[in-house]
């Protein structure tokens, strides 16, 4: 009898831990899960739309960080328009073999380098993280 009771207690005791072990698992990683297409995202320092509209000619050729949210989207996810706190730059990310789902309003970080195509500056974004 004695031993059927801590066979028991101690497959309670399991059940409660596999159950704790369970639920402090889905907390808190959640909201750290992020989506990636291309490139790990390596740079540190965010540069503006408008240092980057303002002054192409220091970014042409360098590889920068961009973080802001997609304003405008290709249907089929090749482009997009990045607006940050200081403007709003296009984003191309075909050129790169990447297409992204709809995130139209989502917050986004990009890394990618700035080209003057015919007079218009864009990134030809490398990483997308959402």
């Amino acid at each position: 009898m004695r031993k059927a009771k801590n066979i028991k207690l101690i497959g309670v005791s399991v059940i409660i831990i596999l159950i704790m072990w369970g639920v402090s698992g889905c907390s808190g990683n959640s909201s750290e899960k992020s989506e990636r297409y291309g490139v790990n995202i390596t740079e540190k320092g965010v540069t503006s739309a408008k240092d980057i509209l303002a002054n192409p000619d220091k970014y042409l050729g360098q590889t920068v960080r961009l973080e802001g949210k997609i304003v405008r989207e290709c249907p089929s996810g090749c482009w997009f328009f990045l607006e940050d706190e200081t403007g709003t730059i296009y984003v191309d990310i075909n050129p790169s073999g990447l297409s992204i789902p709809p995130k139209v309003g989502k917050k986004v970080v990009v890394e990618g380098v700035p080209e003057n195509k015919n007079g218009r500056i864009s990134i030809i974004g490398k990483g997308v993280e959402f």
